[in-house]
């Protein structure tokens, strides 16, 4: 096992904090600045009406297309491991 000073070790984990906490940042950057206050425009009626809601009705098709990639995604996986 490679032995290091305790300095350099120290500065690694520095690093790796740092590293993790900016990552955090910036996963949580969006539902901050995409965060409403007050009330919703719906009003507690139905949302696929003509109410402007803040859910987007196309939602599902980026959940379809997110699906189908992924089993694209596993199946070549899958592939290339039984070749090897």
């Amino acid at each position: 096992m490679l032995k290091c000073g305790k300095g350099v070790s120290n500065s690694i984990y520095k690093k790796i904090v740092s590293l993790i906490i900016l990552a955090g940042s910036m996963v949580l950057l969006p539902a901050i600045a995409f965060a409403q206050g007050g009330d919703l425009p719906c009003g507690g009626d139905d949302p696929t009406t003509s109410t402007p809601c803040p859910l987007d009705t196309w939602v599902w098709v980026l959940a379809v297309a997110a699906v189908i990639l992924g089993a694209i995604y596993l199946q070549r996986k899958q592939k290339l491991q039984r070749q090897a």
